[in-house]
């Protein structure tokens, strides 16, 4: 006899087993959510007027409007009905019928499955847009990975906050267990890169679990990362450093000792198992992030963000790395371009490298040819710290190429090298922060300097605001250099807290290279409110889905070049001048109410009594 359940629970288990399982709400029968509760009122299968209760609703708690509905038959030949108008008997009916109810508030992934055995097993796909009549169907014919289903929505930032928020949980996971063990924060990021890259080796993936002695986990783990490197030997710079960056995890206790305390645990425990368990977590839950190639994330930045999160040491060295909403962004403000050659003179673990390859890689759709150009020749990078470097040419081998291009050491001392052997168009870089105003400046002048000529070229560079403001001798001078070669295009007043939990305030500078500023306007924005919130464990979060109405009010502006009341203007300005909205803008009254001018007599009403009681 035929058993529905059975094919339930090869639904059950094949998204159980997902990585990006914990990070999805997975309902059976019925949802908690109201929302998808009224929708499917009256909407039983059998035409009555009961509810409708889909075999699977998946949902995802960063975003409500996107869900997944799947529907079950035992029988392959009750797949699907001549004209899917019979939902109580056939997979697809049913799946398309509870597809069409929920597509009046969400945008739905419909998926239909009939089969007893992962042998015969038959799956059809729907996608069912919010408020559209109709649906479209995909060729894909067996379960897909969460993921598979995320890129069917089709909404880039809903995927990486999505990314961000599940690879939070993992790092702070991770960091949690780390800190257990008492392995200290500056190695935790290296450990995870090391193990990582190790599991891309196939022999490594195969037998670590039957390696039985600690010290030889170690050695056969960077064999692994050395063979993982040597496949591509030709095009690896600085290899030794790599290899002696991950050599030093194994002068750590997990490594050198036999046993190790967890803080929470009586008894000792063996190195051996501790160091295997914390492999076998990436590889079931991150290294599917990392091997991904559409995943336009820096995982690694991520996880060094959370592992240093109450390392103080690092704010003092001025390392603050670049939010991944923020290197985005990066790419709409040059108007990244397909053939652009992009270049970071201090790129931290890659995170703006990253995503311009991901921009670039959308630009050049299914051209395979041109997407391992991008890879091997149109991105490059310097970084002084041996740690950092090693994260960022990890993070660019995960997708396949990309460190090839990436420098260990000064970008002022590789000046010649990047332009003489990339000619890169446009330049994005984050400069340390403890390094000075003028320094800064610097680094943004180097980035000019070596840009391409010939090309329309850009720079993208976010500093702190008191070099957009600070009136110092040297800092001036640096900027009159630029200003006098090239053309201040915009600046853009970010968040003050875009940084959390490290407080630094800052702006983005966008420049065209090789046109002088004289005679030529700057648009200057007002872009302190990005709709990210704080909040516990996760930093800075978009919790109310409004970054991207937000951003593309900011990008409207900004490629118009208009002046709006309250948020932008546009001024000629000198090294003389700020360098910020703040200084030019209206006031934009129109905004103002009577509740505005009611509180604020009353803040200054209670601001004379307190003076007047202090007199």
């Amino acid at each position: 006899m035929a058993n529905e359940r059975l094919t339930e629970g090869i639904v059950r288990d094949h998204f159980k087993s997902d990585p990006f399982f914990k990070s999805v709400k997975f309902e059976e029968q019925k949802s908690n959510n109201k929302r998808i509760q009224e929708l499917l009122k009256g909407q039983s299968k059998s035409g009555g007027k009961g509810n409708g209760f889909p075999e699977f609703i998946i949902s995802f708690p960063t975003n409500s409007n996107y869900i997944i509905v799947i529907e079950c038959k035992a029988k392959v030949a009750d797949h699907e009905s001549e004209r899917r108008d019979k939902p109580k008997d056939y997979a697809v009916d049913g799946a398309l019928h509870y597809a069409k109810a929920l597509s009046k508030g969400f945008y739905v992934v419909a998926i239909a499955v009939s089969g007893e055995t992962t042998e015969e097993l038959l799956v059809s796909h729907f996608y069912w847009k919010k408020g559209a009549e109709k649906y479209s169907e995909t060729p894909d014919q067996k379960l897909l990975a969460i993921d598979d289903y995320l890129q069917m929505f089709e909404d880039q930032f809903f995927i990486s906050d999505f990314y961000t928020r599940d690879i939070a949980y993992k790092a702070r996971f991770l960091n949690e267990e780390f800190q257990a063990y008492t392995i200290p924060e500056y190695k935790r990021c290296t450990m995870v890169s090391a193990m990582l890259l190790a599991l891309i080796n196939k022999d490594f993936k195969k037998q670590y679990c039957d390696i039985s002695a600690i010290d030889d986990l170690g050695k056969k783990m960077l064999a692994a990362i050395d063979a993982v490197f040597d496949e591509e030997k030709d095009i690896v710079r600085n290899k030794g450093i790599i290899l002696r960056e991950f050599e030093s995890i194994l002068n750590e206790p997990l490594f050198e000792q036999k046993t190790i305390k967890h803080k929470d645990k009586k008894n000792d425990e063996s190195t051996l198992e501790v160091a295997k368990y914390f492999i076998v977590y990436l590889e079931n839950y991150v290294y599917p992030l990392v091997e991904h190639s559409n995943i336009g994330y820096d995982v690694l930045g991520r996880f060094y963000v959370e592992f240093i999160r109450y390392a103080a040491s690092e704010q003092k060295s001025g390392l603050v790395l670049t939010p991944a909403h923020i290197t985005e962004l990066f790419c709409d403000l040059a108007e990244l371009r397909i053939n652009d050659i992009v270049y970071d003179p201090c790129c931290g673990t890659g995170g703006f490298l990253v995503a311009a390859m991901q921009r670039m890689f959308k630009l050049a759709g299914s051209d395979l040819k041109k997407r391992a150009e991008i890879r091997k020749k149109q991105l490059c990078g310097c970084e002084l710290r041996p740690d950092m470097f090693t994260y960022a040419c990890s993070s660019m081998r995960f997708r396949g190429d990309g460190k090839s291009n990436l420098y260990n050491g000064s970008c002022f001392n590789n000046s010649q090298i990047i332009k003489g052997n990339h000619k890169p168009t446009v330049a994005f870089l984050n400069p340390p922060y403890d390094v000075g105003n003028k320094r800064q400046m610097e680094f943004v002048e180097h980035a000019l300097k070596v840009l391409d000529e010939k090309a329309d070229s850009r720079v993208v560079a976010i500093v702190q605001f008191s070099c957009a403001i600070k009136d110092d001798k040297e800092l001036k001078i640096v900027k009159q250099r630029i200003l006098a070669k090239h053309h201040l295009k915009a600046v853009l007043s970010m968040p003050d807290d875009l940084f959390y939990p490290v407080g630094v305030v800052t702006c983005i500078m966008v420049f065209e290279a090789n046109k002088p500023n004289a005679g030529r306007k700057t648009w200057f924005g007002y872009f302190k409110d990005d709709g990210f919130e704080k909040r516990k464990h996760l930093g800075r979060i978009d919790a109310r889905n409004r970054y991207l109405t937000i951003k593309e009010r900011w990008l409207n502006a900004y490629r118009n070049q208009e002046e709006i009341p309250g948020f932008s203007v546009r001024k000629e300005v000198s090294v003389k001048d700020e360098w910020c909205a703040e200084a030019y803008m209206e006031t934009d009254y129109g905004s103002l109410s009577e509740d505005d001018f009611i509180n604020k007599m009353r803040e200054y009403a209670s601001f004379i009594i307190n003076n007047e009681c202090k007199l």
